[in-house]
């Protein structure tokens, strides 16, 4: 089983490298930073690139679903933030109910942690019994009231692109009409950061899926001049994530993000 997981980065920074963890530079048609070879560049061969202002890591995601063929599990994770697989070994201190762990850069453990062959070893055995391994849901809430996950997005965001957004689900996939309503209109668990691993099929339905929907509410609506609401797909994408794992009713490991220092 040969196991790819993209480590998405926009900034020059150490990452952890090995056999199975690859840094990808997003964003690199706008802000090219060569650190060494075993850096992907998102802007190569069949890409966006070009809209990662808008899309965040999902250039990446949509790089390795183009263009990586040799991988049995692909996973995505971010340069600063990793899914504890190693979580039942109770390695790092636990803080916010397990959901975001703090770690230093230089810890000892998290090169342990990282290290190819335990990792692989994890992966192999979790992936036996699920279907996908993700982070630990947060809720969502608002005013420290618990809310639904499209109340909090509207309150947060940009109301008319989620509303446009169902709108498209609605029309190009009728069957989550339901889903919606259970999970994004009557619920508050949430699956942050678009980080997950799963089998080569899955990832391949998913983003088939995602990127369908995602491309049409682009030419839908109207990109903001604000820079933090320009995020707009990557903020909707992390939203259709949860609706999609939940959907299709996936056996699903949960484990911890560790948010690097």
């Amino acid at each position: 089983m040969k196991i790819k997981i993209i480590v998405a980065t926009h900034k020059e920074k150490p990452s952890i490298k090995s056999d199975i963890f690859l840094p990808i530079q997003v964003g690199a048609k706008q802000n090219e930073f060569i650190i060494d070879n075993s850096y992907i560049l998102d802007k190569s061969h069949d890409n966006i690139s070009e809209k990662n202002y808008t899309f965040n890591e999902l250039t990446g995601l949509y790089w390795a679903w183009k263009n990586m063929t040799d991988f049995d599990v692909f996973g995505l994770m971010h340069y600063r933030r990793y899914l504890d697989l190693h979580y039942r070994k109770g390695l790092f201190k636990k803080e916010n109910n397990d959901i975001l762990i703090p770690v230093k850069q230089n810890s000892k453990k998290l090169l342990k942690l990282l290290d190819s062959k335990k990792t692989e070893k994890v992966i192999k055995k979790l992936l036996k019994n699920h279907d996908m391994i993700v982070p630990k849901p947060a809720f969502c809430s608002i005013n420290n009231e618990s809310a639904s996950i499209d109340k909090d997005y509207k309150n947060n965001h940009i109301s008319e692109d989620w509303d446009i957004c169902m709108q498209i689900i609605g029309e190009k996939f009728p069957a989550y009409r339901k889903s919606i309503d259970k999970y994004l209109e009557n619920d508050n668990k949430f699956y942050i950061g678009n980080m997950f691993l799963s089998n080569k099929k899955t990832m391949n339905d998913y983003c088939n899926w995602l990127f369908t929907i995602l491309f049409e509410v682009e030419k839908r609506i109207t990109i903001s001049e604000d820079l933090y609401q320009r995020r707009v797909i990557g903020f909707l994408s992390e939203r259709l994530f949860t609706l999609y794992i939940l959907h299709n009713n996936f056996r699903l490991k949960q484990v911890p993000i560790l948010f690097i220092e």
